[in-house]
């Protein structure tokens, strides 16, 4: 039975490349403007007077969030999307040559990324069986270390700046009763804002770091597939493509 897969050139990985350049460098400059910004400024909120009129609400004294915090967002969301689509194409131009020995299907090397606990492994071994076997003919070459240290950037992205944002918020949290019992006028939560702040900069930090080496990734395999589609179109595939 032949393969259910095609061969596919599409430009996907170079509009991966541009948002991972994008994200790294929006993430990196927000999150240390917003350092600077937790650090420098004090955030307090005025509670009603209790014996004033009922219609008195709680407002802030200091500076509001400006709204272009959430860019680097919505640019890393289209990132992960592209990626996933990018990712399930190079690896069915793998399974559309017939190359013996494959085991993550297109499909799989975009589900494991949504699988809990297995998305903590999974998807670099689908990466690093897309990276190996990207050859003309599919013999597995040398994995780029490359990816090794991608992954270890992206586990340490994920989980460190969480960890220490929720830890100094803990921390703070006396500060905080503190503060209120002082002054039950008001909450000072300027102390939270100073604690995640480094956090957050170590974020901007991760995601910059994991940008940028997922930019080589990405192009190295870009590089090794187009030899992949380019031999792929001048020999059949396989007869046993399509395996169980």
């Amino acid at each position: 039975m032949s393969s259910p897969y095609r061969l596919h050139v599409s430009p996907t990985g170079r509009v991966v490349r541009i948002l991972l350049v994008c994200t790294g460098a929006l993430t990196l400059v927000i999150d240390t403007w917003a350092f600077l910004y937790l650090r420098g400024h004090e955030f307090v909120l005025i509670l009603p007077d209790r014996h004033g009129p009922a219609v008195q609400q709680p407002y802030w004294v200091g500076p509001s969030v400006p709204m272009f915090l959430w860019l680097p967002s919505l640019v890393s969301q289209a990132t992960i999307v592209l990626w996933l689509i990018w990712q399930h194409q190079a690896t069915a131009n793998l399974w559309a040559r017939g190359f013996p020995g494959l085991r993550i299907r297109p499909g799989w090397a975009v589900g494991w990324w949504f699988i809990p606990f297995a998305n903590l492994a999974m998807p670099l071994v689908a990466m690093l069986e897309l990276d190996r076997r990207s050859t003309p003919d599919g013999v597995a070459r040398t994995a780029s270390p490359l990816l090794g240290w991608w992954w270890a950037a992206w586990l340490a992205s994920s989980t460190l700046p969480v960890i220490g944002m929720v830890g100094a918020m803990f921390s703070t949290t006396l500060d905080l009763a503190r503060s209120f019992d002082n002054n039950p006028k008001s909450v000072d939560f300027s102390a939270i804002a100073h604690g995640i702040a480094p956090w957050l900069l170590l974020a901007g930090v991760l995601q910059a770091t994991v940008a940028a080496l997922a930019y080589f990734v990405v192009r190295r395999i870009d590089e090794a597939q187009e030899q992949v589609v380019n031999v792929g179109m001048l020999t059949p595939p396989r007869p046993d493509g399509d395996r169980s």
